[in-house]
Formats: C-alpha cells, structure tokens, sequence
C-alpha cells in the first residue's frame, strides 16, 4: 500500500499523526508510515528533515510509492503505534521557495527559447537548473528580471491531478517520462509543468530570485540560482563584502570598480617589471654555470622563465641541469634536463623523497616537498 502523500494537499501544515506500517533495522531505523507529510529525496529536490516522536529524521526516500523515513540511529518502536511527526519548517518553505522559483525561471526560459529543463538540483546550499541551449549574460539579466516581475505580480500557483481529459488538453512542461496519477504545477500565465514537490501558493512568496552564477554545460548552460530566504542571505552577504571593500580602498559604490582597474593596471605593471628583473637574474645565473654550479634554487620565478633557464643550462652544459622553484615549508616545483644523459634516471632518485611528476629522457619537471639540503644531497650523488 502506498503511503498517503500529506504534503500534496497540506504543504503548510507542519504536524502530523501517523500509524507505523513497518519497522527495518541496521545502523539506523526506518519507518514505513500510512500517510506522511516529509517530502521525500525526489525530482531533484533533497528531503524534508525534522523529528518523528521527538527522534532526528535524516533522510526520506520514496520507491514505488512507498516513502521511507531514516532515523537516527537505532530507535526501538513497534509496527501499529501512532506517532506524531514534525517537519523542519524553516528548510520545507526555503525549498517551496526556490522550487517555485525555479518553474518561474524554467517557464520563461522555455517560453522565450523553447529550451528544456534537462536537470535540476535543489539542495540545502544550492540550487542549479540545466538548460539545453545557450543564454548570454545580457539575456540573463534580462530574464531574471522578468521573474522577479512575476514574482511582484503575486501570481497564483495551482498543484492539482488532472483527470484524463484535462491532461490530454494540458500543454505542460515535464522533464521526463512520468506515470499516472499526473501532478500537475501551474502558475497564472508563466507555466504548466509537472511536478512531484510541495510549491508556495502564490509567486509573491517567492519572495526574491537570484541569478549567482552561469557556466557553459553539455552544449547548454548551467545555472546557479537562489530564491526567498536564500537569495536575501545572499545579497546581505554580497553587501557586507562590498562594504569590507568600500572601506579597504576607501571607495564607494561609484568608485571602486574604477579604484579597483587601476590597481590590476599597477599590479600588473609590477609583475612585468619582477619579471624583466628575474629574467636579467636568470640570464646571469646562466652565464656563471659550470660544472660545479648546474642546479639553482630561487624562491620565485616564472614557469615560463624556469623551462627557459633549464634549456639554456641543457645547452651550455653536458650532464645534468635543473632548476628549483619554492622553499623548505611550500616544497618545489622543479624542472630537469640533459642532451646527454636520461633525466628519468635522475627523477627516479627524487622519487625516493616523494618527487612526482614525468616527463622523457629529455626533460622531467614535477614537484616535491623536501628540503633544499636533502635535494642538493641527493643530486650529489649522482655526479
């Protein structure tokens, strides 16, 4: 028999009384009850948490209509006893937000591009929506904006079973193929999709929505979105740093971007003169190698600069050569080489103190993390 889905009906209510239909057992306890209203692991959406009798639920999983709730822990109770349980309120009407949120999102995507919802995650943390096609930054903008109307307009939401012959004349969004009974979630003007999860009544709940972040994902786009309670944390989180940084730079909201320019401008400015100062150091270190001097060690210096003074030291000087990037407490980042002999012998020696990395016969670089002593110990040896 399947469990009575309380939630479908009661999406608010946060107690409720129940019958043990089951009890398993292994390091924690489920429970099989006749009706519930915690929302299980389902359509993308993580469960509903909170408390049966007074004990943590930590999980909730549905299968073939049968909803399992996870204990913590093993609880001793008996088939036939009434329980009471009680959601966690706080998570159930944050995920009723963003869920609700993110029909909003997809049905004006889908309206405007003909895209498909291809995945959806909503999490305690976060929440993306995979779309199959591309969206540019200003579009983006554009359509959050639209949403967040929606939103302000205070649009009905209507979850219901259509009969039969409603489904049939329904043209709804679905993410895959769902069997019968339909759940269908329809907002006022916006969208018709089919949905298993628990949505707010009306689109002013939502309350705010958010676009955080957006990355190009199997040919679509992957989109990272808050709603409600979330997208304010957000925001206020947003403002705080924006406020640490105001006062850092002694800018304001006019100022900083451009405050902030100049410095990568002199930042970077100051990184091409280190460089042209290192790459004097290098071309005189290259020039005072011998036979006596063919490995360096240097706090910092440039990958690009370190394979250059590698090769030049590989081409002045027969044997060995090598050059070592870092310190005793961050480790090195080393790059080897010869036309005369094989540097994988040479490598194969530094394995010996946890070097790793590859390379040819040629040239080996990697990274070890050893002092500079037991590493110029180790290529004594092998002169």
């Amino acid at each position: 028999m399947e469990t009575v889905k309380l939630y479908d009906e009661h999406p608010y209510d946060t107690t409720f009384h129940a019958t043990i239909q089951d009890i398993q057992y292994d390091k924690n306890t489920t429970l099989i009850l006749d009706q519930t209203l915690f929302f299980p692991e389902e359509g993308g959406q993580c469960a509903d948490t909170g408390t049966i009798d007074g004990y943590e639920v930590i999980d909730v999983q549905i299968s073939k209509g049968i909803i399992k709730h996870i204990l913590k822990g093993h609880i001793k109770l008996e088939k036939g006893k009434e329980i009471v349980g009680e959601i966690d309120w706080t998570l159930r009407f944050s995920n009723m937000q963003n869920h609700s949120g993110e029909h909003i999102f997809s049905g004006i995507v889908h309206r405007e591009y003909g895209y498909d919802n291809v995945g959806f995650h909503l999490g305690m943390d976060v929440v993306s929506v995979d779309f199959n096609g591309p969206i540019d930054a200003v579009n983006l903008r554009r359509i959050e904006k639209e949403v967040n109307q929606v939103i302000y307009e205070n649009r009905a939401i209507r979850a219901y079973y259509p009969d039969e012959e409603e489904l049939a004349s329904l043209d709804y969004r679905s993410k895959k193929e769902v069997d019968a009974p339909l759940r269908i979630v329809e907002i006022e003007d916006c969208d018709v999709c089919a949905c298993c999860a628990p949505h707010v009544l009306h689109t002013g709940e939502v309350g705010l929505f958010k676009v955080v972040h957006m990355m190009n994902y199997k040919g679509g786009v992957r989109i990272f979105i808050l709603c409600g309670q979330r997208a304010l944390d957000y925001v206020f989180e947003m403002d705080d740093n924006m406020n640490a940084i105001y006062h850092m730079l002694s800018a304001n909201n006019e100022s900083v971007v451009k405050y902030v320019r100049g410095l990568i401008e002199t930042n970077n400015a100051l990184k091409q003169e280190v460089f042209n100062l290192n790459k004097k150091e290098v071309h005189r270190l290259i020039e005072q190698a011998d036979d006596n001097q063919r490995y360096f060690f240097m706090e910092e210096l440039d990958k690009n600069l370190q394979r250059e003074m590698v090769n030049n030291l590989a081409d002045r000087l027969e044997g060995y050569v090598g050059v070592f990037v870092g310190n005793d407490q961050m480790g090195y980042r080393f790059i080897l080489a010869s036309h005369h002999a094989d540097t994988t012998k040479l490598f194969n020696v530094l394995k010996s103190q946890g070097a790793k990395g590859g390379g040819n016969a040629l040239m080996v670089q990697g990274y070890m993390k050893t002092s500079q002593n037991t590493i110029e110990e180790l290529l004594k040896s092998q002169q």
